[in-house]
């Protein structure tokens, strides 16, 4: 009996942890999110940014959130990953803290840090919830549904895909078709000048909105079937909002430490 309970246990740990696994842009993803933002950034905000993190790599940085998902100190943070509405509705504004809400405050107390008495913990904070909540945003099903949960409720059927629909988006497409910086970097060469201005806008709900556009196209198979063609249709999509999320994340960086925008 209690060999039983120790197995069912282990098992109940691995579906717990599973599930946590999708909750965001998996690891690869919000890291090559950072390194593109800190690839674009001015010279002078990449070393204030980097005297608030210390020791903390701007890769590290991103991913902190997803790495405290297992110390419940954090449990107060498990809505901040995502913003969900239903399809065809717009956002409403509610008391729950989700990704929308605490990005936007992140961003305004950041922007007045020299006056408003915040600590160098405090700023380190708000900076590591920034490197996160970017990249997770641009995720499309961290902005999607939330009668499936941002699709962690539909289990896919895939010979290249497994789990729900959520971690399909979240690493495996990234993984199956080996995007890597350099791939991403390649996609951001390819941008004209206009593009990258007008995705440096900072517009926290704009990015909601525009992340949602590509729900169709996430959801766009039959009887949760998921083949080649669906990956390969897709892949531009993970490419695109990987780059976008790296160039948005050093322009709010730029706008509150460039000392040029602080002078």
């Amino acid at each position: 009996m209690k060999n039983v309970c120790s197995t069912l246990l282990l098992a109940l740990l691995i579906v717990v942890g599973t599930a946590e696994k999708t909750l965001a842009w998996g690891k690869t993803g919000h890291e090559l999110t950072a390194k593109v933002a800190y690839a674009l950034l001015d010279d002078s905000t990449r070393k204030i940014v980097q005297q608030f993190l210390g020791k903390t790599s701007f890769e590290e940085a991103s991913v902190w959130m997803d790495e405290e998902k297992s110390n419940s100190y954090y449990n107060y943070m498990r809505t901040w990953h995502y913003v969900d509405f239903e399809k065809n509705e717009k956002y409403v504004p509610s008391l729950e803290r989700n990704a929308l809400t605490v990005l936007h405050s992140a961003i305004t107390e950041l922007k007045n840090y020299k006056t408003n008495g915040l600590s160098k913990k405090d700023i380190k904070y708000r900076i590591l919830l920034i490197f996160h909540i970017v990249g997770d945003i641009h995720q499309p099903l961290h902005t999607g549904y939330g009668s499936d949960r941002g699709g962690n409720s539909i289990n896919i059927n895939s010979p290249f895909l497994s789990g729900n629909l959520h971690s399909v988006w979240d690493g495996q497409i990234l993984d199956f078709k080996k995007i890597n910086f350099d791939t991403c970097m390649h996609y951001y060469n390819a941008l004209s000048k206009d593009q990258i201005a007008a995705y440096r806008k900072i517009n926290e709900l704009k990015w909601i909105y525009e992340s949602r556009t590509y729900l169709d196209a996430v959801y766009n198979f039959q009887n949760n079937y998921l083949d080649k063609n669906y990956i390969d249709n897709n892949v531009d999509i993970i490419k695109k909002e990987l780059v976008i999320g790296g160039i948005r994340l050093a322009s709010v960086l730029d706008e509150i430490f460039n000392p040029k925008n602080n002078s």
